[in-house]
């Protein structure tokens, strides 16, 4: 079916990494905006030294409105990364949702392999704890042993 929602355990991976790229490019931004919000204090207080209408009063006023338009402009982007990562968090939800409810044909050869390999282990250690040449302790343990190979295949 096209279009259908099938995603791997790859897709999860990726989706991760993107998330990890995002957080990334957020917190450079973050830190940039740290320096900028300082900058703009340091001039806030020059402010108070310079005379109205002067030459510093107005390069003091022109440097504190690129600052605060370049602050503008991060707070946009950080905006932007904040809905980016949003959709991704529930995407990534979305697809463990999916891989542990939807089991792909891999892992179940993966569980009926393993399932055989517990079958033959449990007759293993069902004729060993049937051996009467066996020290009785072990026939003991290798019959505790298929209790809980036992457990394990019945889903307790």
């Amino acid at each position: 079916m096209e279009g259908e929602f099938n995603p791997t355990k790859k897709d999860l991976f990726t989706i991760e990494e993107l998330i990890l790229e995002l957080k990334s490019k957020k917190q450079k931004l973050i830190d940039r905006k740290i320096s900028l919000q300082t900058s703009l204090g340091e001039l806030s207080e020059l402010y108070k030294s310079v005379e109205f209408k002067s030459e510093g009063f107005n390069k003091v006023k022109s440097d504190r409105s690129k600052l605060k338009n370049a602050l503008h402009d991060i707070e946009i982007q950080i905006r932007e990364i904040n809905e980016e990562l949003t959709f991704k968090n529930k995407l990534k939800l979305e697809v463990e949702f999916h891989l542990k409810n939807h089991k792909s044909p891999e892992d179940q050869d993966y569980s009926e392999r393993v399932h055989k390999k517990i079958q033959i282990l449990k007759r293993k250690y069902s004729d060993f704890s049937k051996d009467r040449t066996r020290i009785s302790s072990l026939r003991v343990m290798a019959s505790e042993f298929i209790s809980d190979l036992e457990g394990l295949l019945n889903g307790d």
